[in-house]
């Protein structure tokens, strides 16, 4: 059988057809795996040395956190309890970064790895108390991207 100009254009067809499907049913079902936001809804804007959420105080109970990396590097959110200023936070002997099993500071959760443009929601159930949302990596706290939040 000889491949003709017309079964060679629809092969390019069919293949470039399985191939938008192979790419879009993995981005389908990692949307899926995405927790349905619930509760009080807490936008939180990663920004170069900034943590900017929508407000400082949200009542107790359920808090989703609808984060959002807006670059220009890598970043990550942690959320810790403590009675400590926000800017007060014990660090780890490299001198760079939270140190967050010493005393004073409960680690709650944490969103690692958003790239640029990266959008998670982290949903956690919050007592009243003070708590910290900041960044980890090298440098990032210490340059000030971290924010208080009072759970009342």
């Amino acid at each position: 059988m000889a491949w003709t100009r017309t079964r060679r254009r629809w092969a390019w067809v069919l293949a470039l057809g399985l191939a938008a499907v192979a790419i879009a049913v993995p981005l389908t079902v990692a949307r899926r795996d995405e927790p349905t936001p619930r509760g009080t809804l807490q936008n939180v804007l990663l920004k170069d040395f900034e943590v900017r959420q929508e407000a400082t105080v949200v009542p107790a109970g359920t808090v989703s956190f609808l984060i959002r990396n807006q670059g220009p590097t890598t970043h990550e959110v942690i959320v810790v309890r403590t009675d400590l200023a926000p800017d007060k936070l014990p660090l780890q002997s490299d001198g760079l970064t939270v140190d967050e099993e010493e005393r004073g500071v409960k680690f709650l959760e944490e969103v690692e790895g958003l790239d640029i443009d990266d959008r998670e929601t982290l949903i956690l159930d919050l007592a009243p108390g003070h708590y910290v949302l900041y960044c980890n990596l090298e440098g990032h706290y210490l340059g000030g991207m971290y924010e208080a939040l009072t759970v009342r």
